[in-house]
């Protein structure tokens, strides 16, 4: 008797396809008037589908798509990395129209990566999802605005290089980030009111800031994390010495002492100078007002 054997495969086999949980590397840029945001140009042919973490690698870049519409990553996650090969305007690039277009990945990853603007001065790039940074990056307001309504996480720092001409602001929107990391602004920066930056406090002069030669206006919220912070009296940490504060400013948790400054405790945020010090307790500085009264008293006699 002739013994057959069968072989039984999964059906989940059977179907033709990318497999899911794969990691998808670009193969290159997209060239003028394409974009693999939502295609298969760099990917190997094949959309981003979810399942799927994309990355776009050293030198390459990705371009979003060149009309008004909103659009949303289809994939995972998508990574930004390695931009430093080809310089500022490579990685994700805005190509899109008008103001109202609504750009969204929900879980975008910036590893010394690059999100810039090259369309038209009038058009804004609206990016929303969610964005670690996870080592120093750049978001470059070039050739227009960039407004982040998107949650930022992470402690690297980000970086504008600059902008083309006033009117191309890169601005933070979110009201719940936890970014504490540095920006450094060499263009225009607005922290818009409401949005949030957080502050990580330590030894005297130890923390991020926002920095740059740039324009930096702070509509927005401070939030300081004083945890790990020194409290000896004249004890300073440069928060924002060239930043501009508007009307809707605040520093969460601390009283507005309605002359530019704010207190809690020891520590005391000037907005003229955007330093945050240690100030003696009332007591203590009574105290060492008589202490000097005294010494002086016993000198005259």
């Amino acid at each position: 008797m002739k013994l057959t054997s069968k072989l039984l495969i999964p059906a989940t086999f059977l179907t033709c396809g990318s497999l899911s949980g794969a990691t998808i590397n670009s193969t290159g840029s997209d060239g003028f008037g394409v974009s693999s945001f939502n295609s298969g140009g760099i990917w190997g042919g094949t959309a981003p589908t979810a399942g799927n973490d994309y990355v776009v690698g050293a030198g390459h870049r990705m371009r979003t798509p060149a009309d008004g519409g909103s659009y949303t990553f289809a994939g995972d996650s998508l990574t930004i990395s390695d931009a430093s090969p080809s310089g500022d305007l490579v990685g994700l690039s805005y190509k899109g129209t008008g103001t109202t277009g609504i750009i969204t990945v929900n879980n975008l990853i910036l590893d010394n990566g690059s999100i810039n603007h090259i369309s038209g001065a009038g058009d804004v790039m609206n990016l929303d999802g969610s964005i670690t940074v996870a080592s120093d990056s750049l978001m470059y307001a070039k050739q227009g605005s960039i407004n982040i309504l998107a949650d930022i996480s992470g402690s690297a720092t980000i970086t504008n290089p600059g902008a083309d001409g006033a009117g191309r602001i890169l601005s933070f929107s979110s009201t719940s980030s936890t970014f504490s990391g540095s920006l450094v602004n060499n263009g225009n920066f607005l922290l818009s009111d409401d949005a949030v930056f957080n502050f990580l406090i330590g030894a005297s002069g130890i923390n991020n800031s926002m920095s740059g030669s740039g324009s930096t206006v702070v509509d927005g919220d401070f939030i300081l994390d004083l945890g790990g912070a020194s409290s000896s009296p004249g004890d300073f940490w440069d928060l924002a010495s060239g930043a501009s504060f508007g009307s809707t400013f605040t520093v969460s948790g601390f009283a507005d002492n309605g002359d530019d400054t704010w207190s809690s405790g020891l520590y005391s945020f000037d907005e003229s100078t955007g330093l945050l010090t240690v100030v003696p307790e009332p007591s203590a500085a009574l105290l060492g007002g008589l202490g000097l009264l005294a010494l002086l008293r016993r000198r005259s006699r």
